[in-house]
């Protein structure tokens, strides 16, 4: 369904909620985009057409990234023992990577790219997909850092969910256990991006790199997912 896929709609009447699965999967996350990039590569030439960078720099992956679903399982690229499980990651996986553009794609994939700077894009996918977390990063995550404070916490995390079950009652509805998950995975993925320290509850500022920063720049909303006074 192709409303599954991209970036999640802000004004949405209900949030997405199934992150639940893997933290930030940022290593998943390269398997399938280079799965995804080799795939395009025997099709489209992306030199072809001078038009196609500025595509691929700004418009997103959608629902195009399911293509290589089948061959993602079938093949067990991500080296999960049981099917259901490895389904189950490649299709978050999926829905992630969507969010994301080509050019994103192509860099998250490329053996060269340091794996800091793929943490980066897969929290931007993250972000995207995931309007309460990507909400919650510009509001809370970001927000802290730039008014002084040198810690997050998990009380930080619930007075912000409180604060959104007002105009979001699916909130209200989960239950306590769904909600712990949706709350330690948050936690997880930005400890993965190095974004927070979880022994400490420290708030760590994104550095990030320019050739993440020169990508960011065709969608700069991005930048607010970050812990940054840039934009």
């Amino acid at each position: 369904m192709a409303g599954s896929y991209g970036t999640e709609d802000s004004q949405n009447e209900r949030y997405r909620l199934s992150f639940t699965v893997g933290g930030l999967l940022a290593e998943q996350g390269r398997i399938i985009a280079a799965l995804f990039s080799g795939n395009r590569s025997e099709h489209v030439n992306p030199d072809s057409n001078p038009a196609n960078r500025t595509t691929e720099a700004k418009h997103e992956i959608g629902e195009r990234i399911t293509r290589i679903r089948k061959q993602a399982v079938e093949e067990n690229v991500l080296s999960i023992r049981t099917r259901s499980a490895n389904s189950r990651v490649v299709s978050e996986v999926l829905k992630r990577l969507s969010a994301l553009t080509e050019t994103e794609i192509h860099y998250l994939a490329d053996d060269d790219t340091p794996a800091s700077d793929r943490q980066a894009l897969m929290w931007v996918a993250m972000c995207r997909y995931y309007a309460l977390v990507g909400e919650f990063a510009n509001e809370v995550l970001r927000e802290r850092y730039l008014m002084g404070f040198s810690t997050l916490t998990k009380d930080d995390y619930d007075r912000f969910i409180q604060a959104q079950s007002m105009w979001h009652p699916e909130l209200e509805e989960l239950s306590a256990l769904t909600a712990g998950k949706l709350r330690s995975n948050v936690f997880k993925a930005m400890s993965e991006a190095e974004l927070w320290e979880k022994e400490s509850d420290t708030l760590l500022p994104s550095l990030l790199s320019k050739s993440v920063t020169a990508i960011l720049e065709n969608r700069p909303e991005s930048f607010r997912f970050f812990p940054t006074r840039e934009r």
